[in-house]
């Protein structure tokens, strides 16, 4: 009332702004996988300027943890340049992507930036080590665990 005398124009208070449907619309989840030191980051929705937060926090927080990420970008719908900065790590990741992430990376010319995979099952793979000098099982039991998806 006081500053409604005051002013002359009456006291609105401001309401808070709900947030924008299109932010909720993406969805990330962290998990481990073997080798120990693995991780699959699943991103599932629009990446986009108003969500890329989302991815870019999920990264640098699996960075801390892990040393092999791969990231599961195969349920995303639409992929900004935004989703690009948040991928641009100092360490390496490998994507599994989708034909829209895809393009947006090929047309970009990064498509020989990261690993690219087929499949999370593939890239997990890729970070299993075939130094065969160190492995106590032998060459053949490591290649039989590696080559497993052909058969």
């Amino acid at each position: 009332m006081a500053r409604e005398r005051a002013t002359g124009r009456p006291h609105v208070r401001a309401l808070p702004i709900a947030p924008d449907p299109q932010v909720n619309d993406l969805s990330v989840v962290t998990r481990p996988a073997p080798p120990a030191d693995a991780g699959v980051i699943t991103v599932v929705g629009e990446v986009d300027a108003a969500s890329v937060g989302a991815l870019t926090a999920a990264i640098t927080d699996a960075r801390i943890w892990l040393t092999d990420i791969v990231v599961d970008l195969s349920g995303v719908t639409t992929f900004s340049a935004a989703g690009i900065s948040a991928l641009l790590t100092d360490a390496p990741v490998r994507l599994v992507c989708s034909p829209s992430v895809l393009k947006v990376i090929e047309t970009c010319g990064l498509d020989d930036r990261w690993e690219l995979h087929k499949s999370v099952f593939l890239a997990l793979a890729a970070c299993v080590s075939l130094d065969f000098a160190t492995t106590s099982a032998g060459p053949s039991l490591a290649l039989r665990a590696v080559g497993a998806h052909r058969a």
